[in-house]
């Protein structure tokens, strides 16, 4: 895949489909500690409406593309593989014309009465959760739009390049998103979450596992 001209044609998208939805800078640039008061308080809600201008962007860039197709998920408990998932307000499946790779989510909802402020990325079918962004919303988490995107186009690009790996047994879960990096929840000490992921690569896991192979 051809990421570097992906990711050039969601930013020519994404100067239409975010041009109501400006960007703004770091306001904690020194990573000093913020005032106690910023994490109970989010000042302006509307501004994560970037999130969604940003995934009309890549839908545009990867159906264009001729990679996947849109269509329009049913908001309903059977969305997320999950339980502990909250049902969205408004959803949108992308799914890739390539046989093996994973269908791509993503999932809507408001802040503090704002539409379409917060979104998850999922993969699979039911999903499982890539990212949520905003990660929190608060003030004191903010830092800056350039950060939330990034992090917003590295769990896309994790499913679409099929660098998205999901292990999950029943109490624990590791999940990589591509160039080595790995996370795992309630993940036991004794357990090698490299080997685990090897494991899950090679079709040689017993546990829950979800990945698919690159878009293109």
């Amino acid at each position: 895949m051809d990421t570097p001209a992906l990711l050039a044609a969601v930013t020519e998208r994404f100067a239409v489909t975010g041009a109501a939805t400006p960007p703004w800078p770091d306001p904690h640039p020194e990573r000093t500690a913020p005032p106690e008061e910023e994490y109970s308080r989010c000042s302006t809600p509307q501004r994560y409406r970037i999130l969604a201008a940003r995934a009309e962007a890549w839908t545009q860039a990867l159906t264009a593309a001729g990679l996947a197709s849109a269509h329009r998920a049913p908001c309903d408990a059977g969305l997320w593989r999950d339980d502990g998932e909250q049902v969205p307000e408004t959803a949108r499946w992308l799914r890739p014309r390539r046989s093996g790779a994973l269908p791509l989510l993503f999932a809507f909802r408001s802040l503090q009465g704002v539409s379409d402020a917060v979104v998850t990325v999922g993969a699979g079918e039911p999903a499982v959760q890539v990212t949520g962004q905003p990660d929190c919303g608060c003030d004191a988490c903010d830092y800056g739009s350039e950060d939330l995107l990034e992090a917003f186009d590295e769990a896309v690009l994790a499913v679409v390049t099929g660098a998205f790996v999901h292990v999950a047994a029943r109490r624990w879960t590791v999940v990589a998103t591509g160039s080595g990096e790995w996370s795992s929840q309630n993940l036991p000490g004794g357990l090698d979450p490299e080997r685990v992921l090897e494991k899950a690569r090679s079709g040689r896991s017993r546990h829950r596992v979800v990945r698919g192979t690159s878009w293109a």
